[in-house]
């Protein structure tokens, strides 16, 4: 591979993704670039600062973003991104069920995705990197030879995030996050802005019956 070089893996909420983006950075020894982590930390920010929902304080959001620039930064400890906001580690506050619930009117305003891709393409410039998200192989890097769309059945990805965020497996918590899950599939599809979708020249992986490394390892046959 030549320098600089960006592997994209794109695919709806708990396919997968991030899990396999950091492990195969890790064996790739680039940099994992989590989109997802950048949209969540301008969610966080709405949240915190200027009210209980982020959705119509988008633009609001984006401005702050655009006038302080370096309020937010993005670190790396062995591969794996680390957000910071106003000077505070934030990686472990943006997955929280309120940040997960918010995030999708982030994602959906083409003033903060404006913010987001910059800060991605402007990594990208520095190092080599493994990115995970909805439109990397579409949108922000289209350019890029490694484009990757990893999916699974929607119960088994379900279960995937109820487990990352401990939550029980049967009940109304766990159900609630079922239905979640399809409503931020059907959100991020119909978006008019970089809609979800495979790219035309993707490999695609089901991940649902497959393990970690297994995935890793048919994305490594490809790169191969």
């Amino acid at each position: 591979m030549t320098a600089k070089t960006v592997v994209a893996l794109d695919g709806p909420a708990g396919s997968g993704k991030s899990t396999i983006a950091r492990h195969l950075s890790q064996r790739l020894q680039f940099e994992y670039l989590d989109s997802g982590a950048i949209y969540r930390t301008l969610t966080y920010f709405g949240l915190q600062y200027l009210g209980a929902t982020c959705q119509g304080r988008e633009e609001e959001i984006a401005d702050w973003f655009s006038r302080n620039p370096d309020q937010m930064k993005i670190t790396y400890v062995d591969h794996t991104q680390l957000m910071w906001l106003k000077g505070k580690d934030i990686s472990q506050h943006i997955r929280s069920p309120e940040v997960t619930r918010e995030v999708r009117f982030v994602s959906d305003s083409p003033a903060c995705r404006e913010i987001v891709n910059q800060k991605m393409r402007d990594l990208a410039d520095r190092y080599e990197v493994v990115i995970d998200g909805r439109d990397i192989g579409t949108k922000v890097f289209p350019q890029t030879r490694y484009k990757f769309y990893l999916d699974a059945k929607p119960e088994i990805r379900a279960t995937r995030r109820a487990k990352e965020m401990n939550i029980p497996l049967q009940g109304d918590a766990f159900n609630r996050l079922y239905k979640d899950l399809l409503e931020r599939d059907a959100s991020d599809m119909a978006r008019k802005i970089a809609p979800l979708c495979q790219a035309e020249d993707a490999h695609l992986i089901d991940t649902s019956d497959l393990t970690i490394d297994e995935v890793v390892e048919k994305i490594s046959t490809h790169l191969n």
